[in-house]
């Protein structure tokens, strides 16, 4: 009769190889689960969604040195937008080269101006109104109207900045900063909105779709600007002093301008139930 520590004995032996071989394949140590992988960083020609709901337009503020005068941007009020996805990034030298040799369309502006060989992720700038209409056509979208850019870049809390509220002169590209030119987009990240969107402080001004009007019971609706057919341009650019702009601050140039204008694009989303947007 065997000894009771020689059968217990035996008996570790024979389970604990089986308990490995049933927990790990052989030559294998067994791990915990998995992380999912880290989605992709955002490329140019990414889109995101900007969600429908309202949001602080406009601002009564007025600078220092023009209490009395009344500002473009004035009053503060409410807009509610439906969905709509928005450019990540400003369209670059590399997306417009492709419109240039795959389509039939030839650029008003001077776009090469700002490019050559290596910049093909800086954004595209020197471009007219149209060149950025019918680029914006070309991939099945159109120009951000001037309420869907100021959305994107503010959120729905009324921020002056696309970070904040207060001014940080390395949080994006601009005259303050010193760079003189245009920078790949997405350098600076801190020049990031609240829904994921970049550079739209700095780099470059970009075009909207609109024609240049007074708000509704602006106090600056008789200025003169408003009857010369400008199209409204928004955001800074390398060339100017970021400090002395803000979100709602807004541009406007004649349509055949390009002094080193940009622009992204946007597409409609299917309205609720079901039905495509109005075109």
């Amino acid at each position: 009769m065997k000894h009771p520590s020689f059968v217990l004995l035996l008996a570790v032996s024979i389970l604990v190889p089986l308990m490995f071989s049933a927990c790990a394949p052989a030559g294998e140590v067994a791990e915990g689960p998995s992380e999912p992988p880290p989605p992709p960083p955002p490329m140019p020609g990414d889109f995101v969604t900007v969600p429908e709901g309202e949001f602080i337009m406009g601002s009564d503020e007025r600078p220092d040195t023009a209490k009395n005068q009344p500002q473009l941007y004035e009053p503060e009020h409410k807009v509610t937008l439906p969905a709509f996805e928005i450019s990540i990034f400003e369209v670059t030298n590399g997306e417009f080269a492709r419109f240039q040799i795959e389509s039939d369309y030839v650029a008003e502006g001077n776009w090469r101006q700002y490019y050559n060989i290596g910049k093909e992720d800086y954004p595209v700038a020197n471009v007219t109104f149209q060149d950025a209409q019918e680029y914006c056509k070309w991939i099945g979208g159109r120009l951000p109207t001037e309420q869907e850019w100021e959305k994107a870049a503010r959120g729905t809390d009324g921020r002056p900045y696309p970070w904040g509220d207060e001014y940080n002169a390395l949080n994006s590209n601009t005259n303050d900063t010193g760079t003189g030119n245009t920078v790949e987009a997405g350098y600076v990240p801190a020049d990031e909105s609240p829904y994921g969107v970049h550079d739209l402080f700095g780099n470059v001004t970009e075009w909207t779709s609109d024609k240049l009007q007074p708000y509704p019971k602006s106090p600056a609706r008789r200025d003169p600007n408003f009857t010369r057919g400008y199209i409204v341009v928004r955001g800074a650019s390398y060339a100017i002093r970021g400090s002395s702009f803000k979100l709602f601050t807004r541009g406007a140039y004649l349509p055949k301008s390009q002094f080193g204008i940009g622009f992204r694009c946007v597409k409609d989303l299917p309205q609720e139930g079901g039905e495509e947007p109005p075109g």
